[in-house]
């Protein structure tokens, strides 16, 4: 990790070109004017793609719960990544997993998947990136920049995304190649020894083609204090470099985006409830008290080909798009010095590649018709690997692979019944098929690398993947069609109300991390099998109302939803006491949700959102029998009842030199059981974030002091409760960070 700290340099002498440059272009034109209705700009709507139409929409005309921010709006926040973005939105919950760094443990109207650090579990919170379905989240919780504009959908997104969307999806767009030349650099020095260059070029190449490339290089300190080690834990660098192209015909255009991306740093921040034999308070200061410095490496490259022909009066568009993912990480589970009760060895980790197409056509068919069809594929393999050690006594390495195949042919019209009256219909028939090969943990009768070995993991062995033997094959097949309707009132020119109904489902599928030796000592009997598990479905209901008042300067939007889950897939022990996924309740969701930014007056906005979420079991036979208590009585895993954020915004100029833009945000989220026992409740958490930034006169040049979590809150987002091997642990989320940005457009 020593490249960590070959920046500085570099670093210093870029800041200084940069301020050298804000002193010069201070002075530039009047700015007098420039800042009345600066802090406006966060009324402007967001052009969203979240019904896959010919051209983009404005947020607010589209009958769907939306939270969408713009690249400058992700910019004013200061958001490292999207869990920043998730603290904004109501009944949105995005978390990291604790014991898998940069994966995605998303959850939205109570609904995600939920403390999953094995791809066992499909998501349940789609991501797509630039119309790239992630086939896994892993390696999504990572550095925001390039970014033209994010969308959360809240509710289920069956219909037009397919599978993995119960609760909801995160549409992810980065910049495009522009036919004008035009550029940003921006640098980075906070706390923590945090030091971060960005740049973004883009602009004309040759006649009718453009190219952009957007590079981005970070690193930092450790973030937390290690009470057992010494020093401090967290370190970690990365670097994201996305080239594009573009070439724009007369009637089409056609765009190659790529990312190639590394991260390698430290493993998990776990902290134990009981250090050196006494119990702590786990949440009194932000420090850890893992015994195993840990290591993740992360690398993957995507590719994406986007083609729009105009056609027959509409828009042809078809994505195809590869990634190739790569992560291996080691790292203590239990968070206590000494005595490993639980510990991910060196090794563990995950390869995936993906293959993704998409192809449809949106137009009108009349002046009161305007239909979506089209057709997706997608074919993904994955190979999990995990090497653990349990109770400082055994190494239990093993290997499982599944080969996973989807098609899915969807359409979705919206009928003008009169001038204010619109009916939308809409439906998706989804196939799917898994191919699954599962090694057994702890196989008795693995051989080489998979073999059991008492004691230290020998360093050699420590790094290299290799084939290990997988004692169980199958494979199962899933067909789901997924419906919608909607009927949406343009009550008036302010006002819209919309209804609808959708349906659902996550996928089926096998468990990858399967520890039950009888498969391998009877395998004619054995007490259970990795799978398969079946669909999860869920039926939605919404109401909701969309309005922008006072001319504008008021826009505010209420929603209110139920859902019906049945065959909800949970984690919990079989009849062996292994881990297993399976269908195994059902429950409810319902709640609400309310948002709203007004322009006080011209120079301040406020924002506010609240969101409100009632999940409850049905029935769970295996909660009941665990612990004796009606299925009602538990909370769902990592669902908070409330969630609200709000901010404040003010400009105004500093004579003509420019204007200062002063943000105060604030956040709450609720408590969460950590599992779906409710052994360990996840205390609720606030988080306070301000920034403080000059921008000149010509508006190219913005420099920033910005803090988060300044009142250093210590938070955890997953917990993990195995008190039978003597382990009870959180994993921190980052404490107090401060900077300056320095951002020059040209």
């Amino acid at each position: 990790m020593n490249a960590c700290h070959a920046v500085p340099d570099t670093t210093r002498t870029f800041f200084k070109s940069l301020l050298v440059a804000a002193m010069s272009a201070a002075v530039v034109s009047s700015p007098v004017a420039l800042a009345q209705g600066r802090a406006n700009a966060l009324l402007e709507e967001v052009m969203v793609t979240a019904q896959k139409k010919s051209a983009a929409e404005a947020s607010q005309d589209v009958p769907i719960a939306i939270s969408a921010y713009s690249g400058d709006k992700v910019e004013a926040m200061f958001a490292v990544n999207l869990v920043d973005i998730g603290t904004t939105a109501p009944n949105v919950h995005l978390a990291e997993q604790g014991t898998s760094p940069h994966t995605g443990n998303f959850i939205i109207r109570g609904m995600g998947t939920a403390g999953q650090s094995i791809p066992s579990s499909d998501p349940a919170v789609g991501v797509v990136q630039d119309g790239m379905p992630f086939g896994l989240i892993y390696g999504v919780v990572t550095d925001l920049f390039d970014i033209e504009s994010i969308e959360i959908l809240r509710g289920p997104q069956g219909t037009l995304f397919g599978r993995n969307v119960t609760g909801g999806a995160v549409i992810i767009r980065t910049t495009r190649p522009t036919e004008e030349f035009e550029g940003k650099i921006k640098g980075v020095v906070g706390s923590h020894g945090q030091k971060e260059i960005s740049t973004v070029l883009t602009g004309p190449l040759a006649d009718r083609w453009s190219g952009k490339l957007a590079v981005l290089a970070k690193d930092r300190d450790g973030l937390w204090d290690n009470v057992t080690l010494g020093g401090e834990h967290g370190e970690e660098e990365s670097l994201i470099v996305r080239p594009g192209i573009k070439y724009t015909g007369d009637n089409y255009d056609l765009t190659l985006l790529t990312e190639y991306a590394k991260i390698e740093g430290d493993g998990m921040a776990p902290r134990n409830f009981y250090l050196f034999g006494e119990e702590i308070d786990p949440w009194a200061d932000n420090s850890t008290s893992t015994d195993t410095e840990g290591a993740i490496d992360i690398d993957w490259f995507n590719i994406v080909l986007e083609h729009n022909l105009d056609l027959a009066g509409g828009t042809l568009t078809t994505n195809l798009s590869y990634r190739d993912f790569e992560q291996k990480f080691w790292g203590d589970i239990d968070g206590a010095p000494g005595f490993n009760r639980f510990e991910f060895a060196e090794g563990t980790g995950l390869l995936q590649e993906q293959v993704a197409f998409e192809t449809r056509w949106s137009g009108d068919l009349s002046d009161r018709l305007n239909i979506t069809v089209g057709v997706n594929l997608m074919d993904q393999e994955y190979t999990y690997r995990e090497r653990r050690l349990v109770v400082d006594l055994l190494e239990q390495p093993a290997e499982s692979t599944i080969e996973h195949a989807t098609a899915g042919l969807f359409a979705q019209a919206e009928y003008r019944l009169t001038d204010s009256l619109y009916l939308t219909l809409g439906g998706r028939y989804s196939y799917e098929k898994k191919d699954a090969e599962i090694g057994v943990i702890g196989d008795p009768q693995g051989v080489g690398t998979c073999s059991v070995v008492v004691g230290d993991i020998p360093a050699a062995r420590r790094v290299n993947w290799s084939d290990c033997r997988q004692v169980f094959e199958d494979d199962e097949s899933w067909g789901n069609f997924t419906p919608k309707i909607g009927l949406t009132w343009d009550v008036n020119e302010q006002i819209m109300a919309y209804t609808s109904y959708t349906r659902g489902f996550r996928s089926g599928g096998y468990n990858v991390r399967f520890a039950d030796a009888s498969l391998v000592s009877t395998p004619e009997n054995p007490t259970s099998t990795p799978g398969p598990y079946d669909e999860e479905v869920v039926d939605a209901y919404e109401v909701g109302v969309k309005s922008e008042l006072s001319g504008g300067r008021v826009r505010m939007n209420l929603a209110l939803f139920y859902n019906e889950y049945e065959d909800l897939q949970r984690s919990a022990n079989n009849q062996s006491g292994v881990q297993q996924i399976f269908n195994a309740a059902s429950s409810t969701t319902q709640g609400f949700e309310f948002d709203i930014v007004a322009a006080i007056t011209d120079n301040v906005t406020l924002e506010f959102s609240h969101g409100y979420t009632d999940a409850e079991y049905e029935e769970a036979d295996y909660l009941e029998a665990a612990r004796g208590l009606p299925a009602s009585s538990f909370k769902l895993q990592m669902v908070p009842e409330n969630t609200t954020s709000a901010a404040v915004t003010f400009d105004h100029a500093v004579g003509n030199a420019g204007y200062l833009t002063w943000r105060l945000a604030y956040s709450y989220m609720d408590d969460v059981a950590s599992d779906d026992f409710n052994f360990l409740i996840v205390p609720a958490y606030e988080l306070y974030n301000a920034s403080l930034s000059y921008t000149n006169a010509a508006e190219n040049l913005k420099v920033s002091l910005f803090g988060r979590n300044l009142k250093d809150e210590v938070y955890s987002h997953f917990g993990f409760d195995n008190t039978s091997i003597g382990s009870r642990t959180v994993w921190l989320a980052p404490p107090r960070t401060y900077g300056l940005e320095v951002v020059y457009n040209f």
